[in-house]
C-alpha cells in the first residue's frame, strides 16, 4: 500500500481504507434516500431572453444577427440572438471582438425595465400550475412539481404546456426535470433553444458520470485545471475517487460536497424565499485607469455610495458580511478579484483590497472596477455552490 511507504503501520492503512470505503458507502446509500422521495424538480432557462424581448418591441429584429449591449470600444455583449450566436457571438465578448466576427451585427441598448416586465408576466403563468416556483435570475426559474395535479401529475407534460404558452408570450424556455436542482439545472442545457430533458432518478449518477467537471455548477476554469494536475478529467472520475484526496486537494468542505454533487446528491428543496447571496456593483470605466489614485477616488465617489445604496443600510457597521471582494477588469479584458473574510464590512478594507490587486495589473491599464459583499447563508451547508474558485 502506499500507505506503508508514507510511514502508516499496517492496521493504519486498513482502518484507513475502510473508512473511505464506508465513506462512499454511506453516501451512496443517502443518494439513494434522496432519489426515493419522488421529487418532480424543474429548471426553466428561458432562451436569449434579453434578444426575445427586443423582437417582442421591434419584430424587424427577428430575422437579423443583433446583441443587446454596447458596440463600441468600451462596449460589451449582454446576450445574442441566436442569429449572431452562429458567427461566434457570446455572452461578455468585446461589442468590438463581436463586430469583427459578425460585420452585419446590430447592437441594441438594454431595456432593463422591459425585461423585469417580462420575466414577471413568466412568473404568472408559472405560478398557476405550482405556488412552488423560485427565481433563479431574471430568467431561471426552478419549479416544483411534485404535488402538480395538472396533466395528471405529469411533470414532462406540464412543461410542454408552459412552454407553449411561453412562445404565445413570444419568449421560449428550455427545461431539465428530475428529482433535484442541480441535475434540472444541468439538463436544461441539453435541448436548447426551445426544448427540454428529463434525467429520472434511476438514471442520475448515469447521466452525470458522461458529463465533463466544467458542467457541475461552481467548478470553473481555475478548479477544473487543479482537478485535472490531479487525474480528475470528468464527474466518472470524481464518483470514483478517493474522499479524503478530494478533501485533501479542495478542503474538507468543497472536497466532500464535489464528491457528494458527482455522486447525484442535491437535497435543497426549492424555496419560495430566496435569499441574497451577495450584493455587488460594478462599473465599466470611460477612460481606462493607469494610477490606483484615480481608482481610490472612483471608489469613494461612485462605488461605495452605489453599494451602500443597494444594501439599504444606514452604517456600514450595520451589515453582518462573510467576506468583501474587489474586482479589476484589464485592458485586455482579463480580470481577477481579492478577496478576504470579513464579519461586519469595513469601507478601509475595499481600499486594502484595490491595492492589493492593483499590481497584478502588469503595466496593463484597469477597464473596469467592482466591489462586492458576500451575505451570510444561514443554510450553508445545503448550498450547492462549490466556491472553488
Amino acid at each position: 500500500m502506499k500507505l506503508l511507504s508514507a510511514g502508516f503501520t499496517q492496521k493504519q492503512c486498513i482502518f484507513t481504507h475502510c473508512d473511505t470505503l464506508f465513506s462512499r458507502l454511506l453516501i451512496r446509500i443517502s443518494c439513494r434516500l434522496v432519489h426515493s422521495d419522488n421529487r418532480k424538480i424543474a429548471l426553466l432557462d428561458l432562451d436569449a431572453f434579453f434578444a426575445a424581448v427586443e423582437v417582442i418591441k421591434d419584430p424587424s429584429l427577428a430575422k437579423r444577427p443583433f446583441a443587446v449591449g454596447g458596440g463600441g470600444e468600451r462596449g460589451v455583449v449582454a446576450t445574442a440572438n441566436y442569429h449572431a450566436r452562429q458567427y461566434g457571438v457570446r455572452s461578455a465578448m468585446p461589442g468590438h471582438q463581436a463586430r469583427r466576427l459578425c460585420p452585419d451585427l446590430h447592437f441594441v441598448k438594454p431595456d432593463m425595465p422591459a425585461y423585469k416586465a417580462m420575466s414577471k408576466q413568466v412568473l404568472a403563468i408559472l405560478s398557476e400550475y405550482t405556488s412552488l416556483v423560485e427565481p433563479a435570475s431574471i430568467d431561471e426559474f426552478y419549479l416544483d412539481l411534485t404535488d402538480n395535479t395538472a396533466f395528471k401529475g405529469s411533470a414532462s407534460l406540464t412543461m410542454e404546456a408552459i412552454r407553449a404558452e411561453l412562445r404565445a408570450l413570444g419568449v421560449s424556455g428550455s427545461a431539465g426535470i428530475s428529482c433535484q436542482k442541480m441535475v434540472a439545472k444541468i439538463a436544461s442545457e441539453e435541448r436548447k433553444p426551445d426544448g427540454q430533458f428529463v434525467v429520472a432518478p434511476d438514471q442520475i449518477v448515469e447521466y452525470l458520470a458522461t458529463l465533463s467537471l466544467r458542467r457541475i455548477p461552481g467548478v470553473g476554469p481555475k478548479s477544473q485545471e487543479r482537478l485535472q494536475a490531479a487525474g480528475f478529467r470528468n464527474v466518472a472520475d470524481i464518483q470514483q475517487a478517493d474522499v479524503a484526496k478530494l478533501q485533501r486537494l479542495l478542503g474538507d468542505h468543497a472536497g466532500y460536497l464535489l464528491f457528494q454533487r458527482c455522486s447525484g446528491i442535491d437535497e435543497r428543496p426549492v424555496s419560495i424565499s430566496r435569499m441574497r447571496k451577495q450584493v455587488s456593483v460594478e462599473s465599466t470605466l470611460h477612460r481606462d485607469f493607469t494610477h490606483v489614485k484615480h481608482a481610490e477616488h472612483f471608489l469613494e465617489t461612485s462605488l461605495l455610495p452605489s453599494l451602500k445604496k443597494r444594501l439599504g443600510q444606514a452604517r456600514w457597521q450595520d451589515v453582518k458580511a462573510k467576506g468583501q471582494t474587489v474586482k479589476l477588469k484589464f485592458s485586455d479584458f482579463t480580470q481577477t478579484t481579492v478577496s478576504r473574510v470579513s464579519n461586519r464590512v469595513s469601507p478601509s478594507l475595499f481600499y486594502q483590497l484595490l491595492h492589493e490587486a492593483w499590481p497584478r495589473a502588469e503595466h496593463r491599464s484597469v477597464r473596469l472596477i467592482g466591489v462586492g459583499i458576500t451575505l451570510p447563508d444561514p443554510d450553508e451547508n445545503r448550498q450547492l455552490e462549490l466556491e472553488l474558485e
